[in-house]
C-alpha cells in the first residue's frame, strides 16, 4: 500500500506546474523600464524538475538611461532574471511536494515530521 500510494503521488507531482517568475515580471527586482514586460519563466513540475524558460521578448529590451546607446539589457541582468526566476519556480515546487509528502505521511498514519538521522547521544 505504501509503494502504491508514493508511486501515486510521484505521479501527481510529475503533472502539476509551478511557474517561477523574475522579480522584473512581478514589478520588481530589476529597472528595466515600465515596458519591460513580464521578465523571465521558468516552469518546473511538481518533483522540483524544470520543463520549461519562456523569456518575454520585451524584457529584453531596456528604456534605462544607461543602456540608451545599447537598447538592449545586459547578459548580467538577464542571467540575474533568469536566475530569479529559477529560484522562485524550485521553492514553489519544493513548498508542493513537502504539502503532498506530509499529506501522504498523514495517511499512512506517520509523523508528518519524520527524523531523518536517528539522534545519537553525544553527538
Amino acid at each position: 500500500e505504501v509503494a502504491e500510494r508514493t508511486a501515486s503521488m510521484m505521479e501527481e507531482l510529475s503533472s502539476i506546474l509551478v511557474i517561477g517568475k523574475s522579480k522584473a515580471g512581478k514589478g520588481g527586482g530589476l529597472r528595466i523600464g515600465d515596458k519591460r514586460g513580464g521578465g523571465v519563466k521558468v516552469t518546473f513540475n511538481g518533483e522540483q524538475r524544470p520543463i520549461a524558460v519562456e523569456v518575454d521578448p520585451n524584457f529584453l529590451f531596456s528604456s534605462t538611461p544607461q543602456n540608451v546607446s545599447e537598447g538592449v539589457i545586459t547578459i548580467e541582468e538577464l542571467n540575474g532574471a533568469i536566475l530569479e526566476a529559477m529560484e522562485d519556480g524550485y521553492e514553489q515546487s519544493g513548498k508542493l511536494m513537502e504539502e503532498k509528502i506530509k499529506g501522504l505521511y498523514g495517511q499512512l498514519g506517520l509523523p508528518r515530521e519524520p527524523s531523518i538521522l536517528p539522534e545519537q547521544d553525544g553527538v
